[in-house]
C-alpha cells in the first residue's frame, strides 16, 4: 500500500509567450499527480516557481526539466518561505538552475531520499542556495545529488551580483553528494559578490562528505562576502578523522572560511579536532581534502612530554 503525501501546494509557471501558464489547483497530492495541475504536470519547456508560502513534494520520478529554471521561494505577499520536499521515489532532473530562495524571498529544499540530477551538459546546470538577495537552505539527510563531472555546480551564498544568504546542510551519513564545482560565499572563482554562504555538517555516526572536483571558499577574500563552516554533533561521534569535503580534482582548496581558519580547533563531544584542507581521502592519494583530524597519539605524547619538561624546569 502506497502512503499518500499530503501537502498544501501552489506552483506557478512564469508567464511567457513560450511557456504554458499552469497553477496548482488542489489542496492535497504530490507534484507528479497531473490532476492537481491546470495543464498537467510541468514539462521540460516550463519554468516553475514554488511560491514563498507554499509547499510541494517530489515523490515520483516525473519532475523532469530540459532547459528551464526551478525557483523555490518566489514572489508572493507572504514572507514565509517556499518549501520543496524530495523524498524516496522522487527524481528531479535539473535542466537549468535550481534556485533556493529567490531575490528578496526565502526558500528551502529538504531531501530525505530520491535523486536530484544536475546534468544538462552546460554551465547552467547548478543548484544556487541563496540566489541574489534571497535566503535559501538546502538540507540533505538521504538520497543523492548527482552532477556531471564538467559543468555541474553547487553555489552556497553569493549567487548573483548582489549576493544572497545560503546554507547547505549535510545531516548524518544517509545522503550522497557529487558535483563538479563547489562554491561557498561565491558563485565563480573570481567574481566579487557580497553574500554569505555556510556549509553545515551535522555529525551522527559520521557525515556524508561532499564530493567535488573543484572547491572555492570565498576565493577572492572580499570582506563583503562571507564563507562559514558550522559543525554540530547531533548524535554519535565516529572514531577517527571526519572528512567533510572530498576534493576529487587535482587542485588544492581555493580560499578559506571566514569563521574557521585552517589549522583551527573544533571540539565535538569533548574531542578536539584540527581543521585541515590538506587531508588525503579516497583513492586519489592527493592531500587536498577538507577534514577534521584527531591529533596523532605520537603528537599528543610529545605535547605531554613538553608540558612535563616545563613543569620540571619550574
Amino acid at each position: 500500500m502506497r502512503r499518500c503525501v499530503v501537502v498544501l501546494c501552489m506552483v506557478c509557471l512564469m508567464a511567457s509567450s513560450s511557456f504554458a501558464t499552469n497553477s496548482w489547483t488542489a489542496s492535497t497530492g504530490s507534484w507528479g499527480l497531473a490532476s492537481n495541475w491546470s495543464n498537467g504536470v510541468p514539462n521540460a519547456t516550463e519554468q516553475v516557481k514554488i511560491l514563498s508560502n507554499k509547499t510541494c513534494t517530489v515523490d515520483v520520478a516525473t519532475c523532469v526539466f530540459g532547459t528551464q529554471k526551478l525557483t523555490v521561494g518566489a514572489t508572493t505577499a507572504s514572507p514565509a518561505e517556499g518549501l520543496l520536499q524530495i523524498v524516496s521515489g522522487g527524481t528531479l532532473n535539473a535542466g537549468a538552475e535550481v534556485q533556493v530562495g529567490d531575490a528578496g524571498y526565502s526558500g528551502r529544499i529538504t531531501q530525505t531520499g530520491g535523486t536530484v540530477n544536475v546534468v544538462n551538459g552546460t554551465a547552467s546546470a547548478k543548484i544556487e542556495v541563496g540566489y541574489k538577495t534571497g535566503i535559501g537552505t538546502y538540507t540533505i539527510s538521504g538520497g543523492s545529488i548527482l552532477g556531471d563531472a564538467t559543468y555541474s555546480q553547487l553555489q552556497v551564498g553569493a549567487s548573483g551580483a548582489n549576493g544572497g544568504t545560503g546554507v547547505f546542510d549535510v545531516v548524518g551519513t544517509g545522503g550522497s553528494i557529487s558535483i563538479s564545482k563547489l562554491y561557498v560565499g561565491a558563485s565563480t572563482a573570481s567574481a566579487q559578490y557580497t553574500g554569505t554562504g555556510t556549509l553545515q555538517f551535522d555529525i551522527d555516526g559520521g557525515v556524508s562528505a561532499i564530493n567535488a572536483g573543484s572547491v572555492y571558499i570565498d576565493p577572492t577574500n572580499v570582506p563583503a562576502a562571507v564563507a562559514n563552516l558550522v559543525v554540530n554533533l547531533t548524535g554519535t561521534l565516529p572514531s577517527g578523522n571526519i572528512v567533510l569535503v572530498n576534493n576529487t580534482g587535482t587542485s588544492g582548496i581555493t580560499g578559506a572560511f571566514d569563521n574557521k581558519a585552517w589549522g583551527s580547533t573544533i571540539v565535538l563531544g569533548g574531542v578536539s579536532y584540527t581543521l585541515t584542507n590538506t587531508y588525503a581521502a579516497g583513492v586519489d592519494g592527493l592531500t587536498n581534502d577538507i577534514a577534521l583530524v584527531v591529533p596523532e597519539p605520537a603528537t599528543i605524547a610529545l605535547f605531554g612530554l613538553g608540558l612535563l619538561a616545563i613543569r620540571r624546569k619550574k
